[in-house]
């Protein structure tokens, strides 16, 4: 994919981030309807870019691609049932694995980019997913819905600014650079 197109994607998980962080009640009250689709879309986004990103180790693919199945099953679970569970879990467990499994998968994912100018924000993102993903995961029983929303949208801010440093990395070449030594 180029990097333009992981551009456009990065801002678009950036703008639906956005969306969810200054509206965390009203999208948490809104569940039905907003979150399935926004999960659906942040799943669909993340296998998109796992199918178009260049294979290099089977960790980085699979892992995100967990992810992304992940994301879509939770929207899937949400629209078609109980929209505050997912199969048998409820949504603020099940939403601080997603986040540890996303923050691992893309700290996993730094490992291929320690020469990148844009290795902090792979980093950053990776840390603020898993970081977020404790503090749900530990006080999943007293989490407020409009502490969900929150952590839903700086979640999505903190993918498309991993999605934008993969594009950026690749409008500079980088991996060209690399593998040429």
């Amino acid at each position: 994919m180029n990097w333009q197109i992981r551009t456009v994607l990065a801002g678009i998980l950036a703008a639906l981030g956005l969306y969810v962080i200054f509206n965390p009640l009203r999208v948490t009250t809104l569940v039905v309807g907003t979150v399935p689709w926004l999960l659906l879309t942040a799943g669909a986004v993340y296998l998109i870019a796992v199918v178009m990103r260049k294979w290099r180790r089977p960790i980085t693919m699979i892992l995100p691609a967990i992810v992304g199945l992940l994301l879509v099953y939770a929207g899937l679970s949400m629209k078609f049932g109980d929209p505050r569970t997912v199969g048998p879990i409820g949504l603020p467990f099940l939403f601080a694995l997603v986040l540890l499994g996303g923050g691992i998968a893309k700290l996993l994912t730094t490992l291929d980019v320690r020469k990148s100018r844009y290795f902090l924000v792979f980093v950053g993102a990776g840390v603020i997913s898993v970081l977020m993903g404790l503090i749900v995961m530990f006080n999943w029983s007293a989490v407020s819905a409009g502490f969900l929303g929150v952590v839903l949208g700086l979640e999505l801010i903190a993918d498309a600014a991993y999605l934008a440093a993969f594009a950026f990395r690749d409008r500079d070449k980088e991996e060209h650079r690399e593998a040429l030594g």
